[in-house]
């Protein structure tokens, strides 16, 4: 499996984390249990990408405009990945199982916005509560 269908992957279980409210490892296992296909190290590949997304979610979510899995997803491996979004881009460019390429809003935005402009609280993925 390469990086887009991993990718799109990480996003259906995102969505279904969000969509039923329950536990990621719950979410991660029932996903690997209806796509047999996938091996040891596409699951490993998929639950870190879920988990890099849950742990930087606002900070990914603000990196690209908006909270929705697929942004945070992709934010994922643009903060925690080394990727660049064209660079992300280019490598998902025709993978027929990638999702949709980065936008041309989406790629702006992810042009204009630095992590070390964002609000303390994104910088830091908390609660805005949690900031003095």
């Amino acid at each position: 499996m390469r990086l887009g269908g991993r990718l799109a992957a990480a996003i259906e279980v995102l969505e279904d984390i969000g969509r039923r409210h329950r536990p990621v490892a719950d979410a991660l296992r029932d996903w690997g249990l209806s796509h047999r296909f996938a091996g040891g190290g596409d699951r490993a590949a998929i639950g870190n990408i879920v988990y890099d997304a849950l742990r930087r979610k606002r900070s990914a979510g603000w990196l690209l405009g908006e909270d929705t899995p697929r942004a945070i997803g992709f934010g994922a491996l643009l903060l925690e990945w080394g990727q660049t979004a064209q660079s992300l881009n280019d490598a998902l460019d025709g993978d027929r199982f990638a999702p949709p390429l980065l936008s041309d809003t989406e790629l702006m935005a992810a042009a204009d916005r630095r992590p070390a402009d964002a609000p303390d609280a994104v910088r830091a993925d908390i609660p805005d509560w949690c900031v003095p």
